[in-house]
């Protein structure tokens, strides 16, 4: 079995090919490595360094023809998203184009799409279903909203197997603490450097926090059962930004501390998600609690950063 990760040098993708990996899959993975790092390409992987809005990527989908392809490659900063939006919509939406089309014309077996629930906009109700409206509120939303929807179209036009899977708060080792996104990664990588992170508002907002092991698997049984439509991916569980910084403190044992700042402007009060109908359909449901993987995520980044000093 030929699989492709693309972004597979990145926090999610990379997990999402080590699973491949331990199936004994033949795992391909193309990165621009923008922001994917070398070290997190798994070892047995073939590594391609090539951008997904070129035409070479395309005429390298035609020429290795895969049999699955699993799409994580994207630009996912949303303030940047609106400083840059058609940065933001070459690379989420032309470059997904490449890889639906490609996949069509190469004959792939099936495709897996990494979407988010920021294509809901402000959540109306919670744990928001897949019966959720549809209304982004930033261009990274818009841009994967559109890429759902040309995913529509191929499967229901042209009958392509497709998975679109929404995730909500990821975590984990190999997360990006450099980015906008991931205030776990954001503020261990702080409280190692002996920094002080902001907390913007008073940290009561809530968010739906899932581990990177349990988005893994749930895409390799998305593949392996051949799941057809657009799934949530969550933990449907609500912790606030103060619950992490403490369930952070236990595991390094110490008393870190957090400074408070202004409220960002349109940071919604909670978000959280359903993953019944997921579930339902494939059985997978997400398996590690958060203070686990906080845990196990503390020990991956102070190993890191203990090598690195």
């Amino acid at each position: 079995m030929k699989i492709l990760v693309t972004g597979g040098a990145g926090f999610i993708g990379s997990h999402v090919a080590d699973a491949f990996l331990a199936t004994g899959a033949d795992v391909v993975i193309v990165d621009n490595l923008s922001m994917g790092r070398r070290e997190n390409i798994p070892q047995g992987a073939r590594f391609v360094e090539m951008d997904i809005t070129s035409d070479a990527f395309t005429q390298f989908l035609l020429d290795e023809k895969f049999d699955h392809i699993n799409h994580h490659a994207a630009h996912m900063e949303l303030r940047v998203s609106v400083d840059k939006p058609v940065h933001d919509a070459a690379v989420n939406i032309l470059g997904s184009i490449r890889v639906l089309d490609g996949a069509r014309r190469s004959g792939v077996q099936h495709v897996t799409l990494a979407s988010t629930t920021a294509v809901l906009g402000e959540f109306l109700h919670m744990p928001a279903t897949e019966e959720h409206p549809v209304n982004p509120i930033a261009p990274y939303g818009v841009s994967k909203r559109s890429m759902e929807l040309y995913a529509e179209y191929e499967r229901l036009t042209h009958h392509m197997s497709i998975t679109t899977l929404r995730y909500t708060n990821v975590y984990g080792p190999r997360q990006n603490p450099h980015g906008e996104a991931g205030v776990i990664a954001i503020f261990l990588e702080k409280f190692l450097a002996g920094q002080t992170p902001i907390i913007h508002g008073d940290g009561r907002q809530e968010r739906d926090y899932i581990h990177v092991s349990d988005v893994a698997l749930a895409n390799l049984i998305a593949f392996e059962q051949r799941v057809q439509g657009t799934y949530h991916i969550c933990a449907n569980s609500a912790a606030s930004v103060l619950d992490v910084v403490g369930y952070l403190r236990t595991a390094l044992g110490t008393s870190c501390e957090v400074h408070h700042g202004p409220a960002k402007a349109g940071d919604p009060a909670r978000t959280r998600g359903s993953h019944d109908a997921y579930t339902a359909r494939t059985g997978w449901r997400p398996i590690v609690p958060l203070h686990d993987g906080i845990s196990s995520t503390v020990a991956w980044f102070t190993q890191r950063h203990e090598t690195s000093t």
